[in-house]
């Protein structure tokens, strides 16, 4: 996994906004029940954890991180690589 999210770090100028895509990548990826929910995405629960500390930096990388979605187009047209997880 992270020899793909490595392919996006010039998109994202700070080092939390590359940790939150690689939550939100992992979160992803991995088999969850609930995996299109900050909570369920953090692998938490969903009332009692949605103020973890995983779930809130989540939920700032997918609502406040600035960074420009269209400049990830070229980024995911590069020929596929096997992701190890």
């Amino acid at each position: 996994m992270e020899d793909y999210a490595q392919r996006f770090d010039a998109l994202f100028s700070s080092l939390a906004q590359r940790r939150g895509f690689r939550d939100y990548l992992q979160g992803l990826l991995l088999p969850r029940d609930r995996n299109k929910t900050p909570t369920g995405l953090a692998g938490a629960e969903p009332i009692s954890g949605a103020q973890h500390r995983e779930v809130q930096r989540l939920q700032w990388f997918l609502s406040d991180s600035a960074w420009d979605h269209q400049q990830s187009k070229p980024v995911t047209r590069k020929p596929r690589m096997p992701i190890r997880v």
